[in-house]
Formats: structure tokens, C-alpha cells, sequence
């Protein structure tokens, strides 16, 4: 199925390209932040100490919470765009023009707000974090004077200028950790990693600015009016859920670190954040796929009925499903034996604390692919109040949990909050929405469960039995590891749902390297 046209240069683009064009490029920069990251790691352990590290891993936490004072207007602006430009396929960017000069007037009001808020983060600080301050406070006036330009990428991936987003997220991370490493050889301290945050941000913030006026000058507004309280009613209706969801998120995803620097304090904050360094860094691939095929989602909502719509969901859970399980089989396999070789055996938190990231990112995974849908339907309303009741849950039981079992204790927190709230509740409301059953969802997955179970029994034998050491023990297990669940779990993509959209791609790659070779052998 065809896109619409004139967002390509005038040619028309599938769904399935925009989105495969995303994803690669977006994975390209998760390989290479994960390459990096781990030499810089230790680098800063080495320059900054654990404890300074530990203090800035903590205040990257309560950036989250500034965040959620744009009311979700950032959040919902994507899937507005791709709203306006599919109920208007023949002139979409006037449409996308007026929905973005509601976004931004809606952002203007919000920076006394944002501003207020900034000020009263610092003191969320912990105790003896005077070296911090200084540099949080030029971490916080940034993302204050930056606030309405993240509007800009908002419409950008709306749009689905996945491509140009994707080489963006790549550079502008490399600038700000070439000058976060220069700064801190320079002796700088906590103000080179925030130097190099405010270079990442400001660059990506500015480039998206441009290409915007670049690439799609009608999309951008030419004058912005004062706004009615109807349409700022109408919109934050609809955002203000959003914000509930994010709240949640930030409860689920976002305060460990910030709870464990509090009661065990920020020396501890390193060897957890350590442990759960690959976990965080390959969960990002799978998110990225279901981010990438959003706003092809919310324009498929807008042109296609409901059982279209439900059968391109279908297919995502299982993409998602595949990818996440593989990152776990793999990373069981690998985890200790690579956190001792990268940062030393002090930071690596143990086998029991592995296992539980690894299985709360494959439960989180599993209800983002849902929840992507439902959102897709329109129920932000239901998603906010199901997601706010998993964040109250899931912050209980860490504070509880870190008080009582420590590190281990902070990472089974999220677990409970995905199988007594949003497992059960999303799920229920799936199967109605796409009339079908509970019995029938779980019969779907079941080929996928036991593929899995079995790959999962070689993984923990793999870490357990064998606990490979060294680079070349790593990349063997990784390998063998690797091998065993493409073999194992291959097959589903050849079935359905994924198989429509799988081997038209496969069959494009063959005719591509067919044509390579009958081209060498012609000119030999």
C-alpha cells in the first residue's frame, strides 16, 4: 500500500520504506552508541570517579521530570501530523502548517511553566552534590531557551523523515561525546559531560530547525495567532493523557536510579546502571521499531479499517516479540562475562539482577507493541489511567524493595507493576477491540513461547555452566547463542503475520544481488 506523495521529493514512498529507512539508520546509531559508550564508560569511571558518575547518572534521571512539563504536547504532535497529513493526501503539509501552530503556541505558553520547573528540580539534588550544581544549572537553562524547538523533530517524525532523523541522532551524539571526552581530558570535571549534552541537544534542536524550512517550507507556519481556548481545550483533552502516561513511565522507568542514589547513595547508582548497560542499549532496538512505525500507524488509521490496521499490529508484536526475545537469549548469555571484561567485577550485580532486566524488558516490549495500537485507536484515555496505576504500583514496590532487598529489589519493581496492572488490563481491552479472545491472543503467541523456552534453556546454560571470560569467549557464546535462535525462531518470520511483509524484501535483496552478480559477470 502506497503512501502519500509529495513528502519525498515528489515521489511516492510505501509505509514499509519510510519505516525500514527509520529503522536502519536508527539501528545504526544504536550499534554505534554501543560501541562507544563502552569505551567511554570506563573512561569516565576512571577520570570522573564512581562517585561523580553516579551523581551524573542521577541528575540525566531527573531530566525525565522536566520533560513532563510540555503536557505531552511533544509526544502527541507526531501522530497529529500523520493525522492531518492523512485526512489531506492531496496538499498534507498545509494541514500538518496549522496542527504545528497549535503545538507551538501551546509550547510558548508552557516556558514560565518549564522555567519554574527547572528551578525547582535542583532540588531534587542529592546530599553533597555541590560540585553538580553548576553544572546542572547549565544543563537546566538549555533545555529551558530549547524547549519549543523539540517541536521541530516532533513534525520531522510525523512526517516520517525517519532517513534524515536517524543521521541526525548519529552526528549530533557524536559531537557531544567528542566534547564531552575532550572536556573531561581537560580536567573540566561534571561540566564536560554537561557540556557535551548541551552540544548533543542544541545541534539536534537547530538541525531540525532547518530542515524543516528546508524540506518542507509549507508545513511550517507563517505567523502564529493567539490561540482559542477551545482548540487548547481540544488538544490538551487529548495530551493531558499522554502526560498521565508519561508520568507513569517516568515512575516505571525513571526513579530507580534516582531512589537508589537517595537510600544507598550515588556509589551505587554505578555497578546497578552497569549491570543493565547492554539490557538498556539493545532494548532500544525493538522501541525503535515500534517508534519508527508509529506514524505509519496513525496514517493507516486515518485511510484503512479497522481490521487492516489490526493486522499491521499483529505483525509488529510478533517483530517485536523476535527482536526482544533474541536480545534476551543473547545478552543471559554474555552479560557477566562482558560487564567483568569492560568495567571490572565490582560493577556487575549478579546473575539474579541480569535475569530480572532482562525480563522486564521483554514484558515492557511486549505491552509497548500493544499499547501501540490501542493508541492508534484512540485510547489515550484508558492507556494514561492503566499506565498511571502501573507507575504508582511499580514506585511502591521500589521504594520498598530497594529498603529491603537493595539492587535487586529496584529491578523486580517494574515486573510487578507490568503483570498486576498493564498486562492485564491492555490485554483485556485488545481483545475486545479486535474481537478476539484472551484464549485466542495467547494461542497466537504460543508458537513464539516455546521457540523461546527452548533458546532461553541453552542461554542460562551458556552463563551458567560455561561463564565465558574474555573477547574471544564472549563472541563465541554470542555467536553459538546467536546461531541457535535464528535457527530456532527464523521460521516465524516465513509465517504469519510477518510474512507479507517479510519476503517481498527478501525476494527485492535476492533480485538486487542477482542483478550485481549478472553485471560482474558481464564485465568479465
Amino acid at each position: 500500500m502506497r503512501a502519500r506523495g509529495g513528502l519525498s521529493d515528489g515521489h511516492p514512498v510505501t509505509r514499509s520504506s519510510r519505516f525500514l529507512s527509520g529503522f536502519k539508520w536508527g539501528l545504526a546509531n544504536q550499534v554505534l552508541t554501543l560501541v562507544v559508550g563502552l569505551l567511554v564508560t570506563p573512561f569516565l569511571l576512571r577520570r570522573l570517579g564512581q562517585s561523580d558518575l553516579g551523581l551524573w547518572m542521577v541528575a540525566s534521571s531527573l531530566l525525565g521530570y522536566l520533560g513532563l512539563l510540555d503536557l505531552g504536547v511533544v509526544a502527541l504532535l507526531p501522530r497529529e501530523t500523520a493525522y492531518a497529513a492523512g485526512r489531506h493526501p492531496e496538499r498534507p503539509l498545509p494541514a500538518v502548517a496549522e496542527v504545528f501552530s497549535r503545538a507551538l503556541q501551546i509550547a510558548l505558553l508552557q516556558l514560565p511553566l518549564v522555567a519554574a520547573g527547572a528551578a525547582l528540580l535542583l532540588l531534587l539534588l542529592p546530599e553533597n552534590s555541590e560540585r553538580l550544581v553548576h553544572p546542572f544549572l547549565l544543563v537546566l537553562g538549555t533545555f529551558v531557551v530549547l524547549f519549543p524547538l523539540r517541536l521541530f523533530q516532533a513534525v520531522l517524525h510525523g512526517l516520517q523523515d525517519l532517513r534524515f532523523l536517524g543521521v541526525l541522532q548519529t552526528v549530533s551524539w557524536a559531537a557531544g561525546t567528542a566534547t564531552s571526552v575532550g572536556l573531561v581530558l581537560a580536567d573540566a570535571g561534571l561540566f564536560a559531560v554537561a557540556a557535551g549534552w548541551v552540544v548533543t541537544q542544541g545541534l539536534s534542536a537547530l538541525a531540525c530547525f532547518w530542515r524543516l524550512r528546508a524540506a518542507f517550507p509549507e508545513a511550517v507556519p507563517r505567523r502564529l495567532t493567539r490561540p482559542s481556548w477551545e482548540s487548547l481545550r481540544a488538544w490538551l483533552s487529548q495530551s493531558l493523557w499522554l502526560t498521565v502516561s508519561n508520568v507513569a513511565q517516568l515512575l516505571r522507568l525513571g526513579t530507580d536510579v534516582v531512589i537508589i542514589g537517595k537510600l544507598l547513595g550515588p556509589e551505587a547508582v554505578v555497578p546497578y546502571t552497569c549491570t543493565a548497560r547492554l539490557v538498556s542499549v539493545l532494548s532500544n532496538i525493538p522501541q525503535l521499531a515500534l517508534a519508527s512505525a508509529q506514524p505509519a500507524l496513525a496514517e493507516l488509521r486515518m485511510s484503512a479499517d479497522k481490521a487492516r490496521v489490526t493486522e499491521v499490529s499483529n505483525a509488529l508484536e510478533r517483530l517485536m516479540l523476535f527482536l526482544s526475545g533474541g536480545a534476551f537469549c543473547g545478552l543471559l548469555a554474555i552479560n557477566e562475562g562482558f560487564i567483568r571484561f569492560w568495567v571490572g567485577e565490582s560493577q556487575y550485580g549478579g546473575l539474579a539482577l541480569t535475569l530480572l532486566f532482562l525480563t522486564s524488558m521483554l514484558l515492557r516490549h511486549f505491552c509497548l507493541s500493544v499499547n501501540s495500537c490501542l493508541f492508534c485507536f484512540g485510547y489515550e484515555r484508558r492507556l494514561g489511567l492503566t499506565a498511571i496505576t502501573d507507575g504508582v504500583v511499580t514506585f511502591l514496590f521500589l521504594w520498598l524493595g530497594v529498603s529491603l532487598f537493595g539492587l535487586v529489589g529496584a529491578a523486580l519493581a517494574p515486573i510487578l507493576g507490568i503483570c498486576l496492572v498493564s498486562l492485564p488490563m491492555n490485554m483485556s481491552l485488545l481483545a475486545r477491540d479486535s474481537g478476539r479472545s484472551l484464549r485466542q491472543v495467547a494461542r497466537n503467541l504460543a508458537p513464539w513461547a516455546v521457540r523461546f523456552a527452548g533458546v532461553l534453556a541453552l542461554s542460562l546454560g551458556v552463563a551458567v555452566g560455561l561463564k565465558p571470560r574474555g573477547l574471544l569467549a564472549l563472541t563465541l557464546a554470542g555467536t553459538l547463542v546467536g546461531g541457535a535462535y535464528l535457527l530456532v525462531m527464523g521460521p516465524l518470520l516465513f509465517q504469519a503475520p510477518l510474512a507479507p511483509y517479510v519476503r517481498p524484501r527478501l525476494e527485492a535483496l535476492r533480485a538486487r544481488w542477482n542483478a550485481v552478480r549478472a553485471g560482474r559477470l558481464g564485465t568479465g
